[in-house]
């Protein structure tokens, strides 16, 4: 089967971000980013933080997966590492020669990893899975096969857009919050509307005119922000 599809994804494996926080559960590792491939070696840098980072930093290079450890910067409470793993035990390496693609940040949660995956064929898909089985357990929670011209939308992108609008919003004046708040609950933008712009103004106390003014300036500081949400539907 050749078409694409968005699959939602949960798994667990014994990597250091899933096995080491059940030991050390005072002491918290974030992921930032791939740092690399060399050879058939990956990667990765975190940042470990909490009362002894160092006592984790030493079950990370015991750990059976990591061959090595190299510590970019420390303090009292946190460092920052780059681990190398072999490329083959990766995600990574899964999804480069399978094809696929993450379109969502994996979220860790009691030993749980959920992310969604883009797969351009259910045989890709089925690759990704199989090329994983030695090291990670795998669920396929869902999936979704793309209709004819329906849009890929990454997370990113959306959180990007909704960040903008939440930005656009928190510039709202308190009279001009009040006045969108009013006109959305007496049906203002309803067809036909069921309040007039003067009786919106008479009970903020104020004339038609002002009120107008006042509507129109809440509403130019959020349509640019709204019109980019509405092209993500495209």
């Amino acid at each position: 089967m050749h078409k694409p599809l968005i699959a939602n994804l949960e798994y667990s494996h014994n990597c250091v971000c899933s096995d080491l926080p059940e030991r050390y559960q005072d002491t918290k590792i974030t992921y930032l980013a791939d740092a690399g491939q060399h050879k058939e070696q990956i990667c990765h840098l975190f940042t470990v933080s909490g009362d002894d980072p160092m006592q984790f930093v030493n079950g990370i290079e015991s750990h059976n997966t990591v061959s090595n450890v190299k510590i970019l910067r420390k303090s009292n409470d946190s460092m920052d590492i780059m681990t190398t793993t072999k490329d083959d035990q990766s995600t990574a390496y899964a999804l480069r020669t399978s094809n696929c693609a993450f379109i969502s940040t994996p979220i860790y949660d009691a030993g749980i990893e959920k992310v969604r995956l883009f797969a351009p064929s259910f045989d890709a898909l089925g690759k990704f899975v199989d090329s994983l089985h030695n090291s990670y357990n795998i669920k396929i929670t869902s999936k979704h096969f793309l209709k004819d011209n329906e849009k890929i939308r990454p997370e990113e992108h959306i959180r990007t857009e909704f960040l903008e609008f939440v930005s656009a919003a928190d510039g709202l004046t308190k009279r001009q919050m009040e006045i969108l708040k009013l006109a959305s609950s007496y049906g203002y933008y309803e067809i036909p509307k069921r309040i007039s712009i003067a009786k919106i103004g008479e009970k903020m106390d104020i004339g038609e005119s002002t009120a107008s003014e006042l509507l129109r300036k809440a509403e130019k500081k959020l349509l640019p922000a709204i019109a980019k949400i509405i092209e993500l539907q495209k």
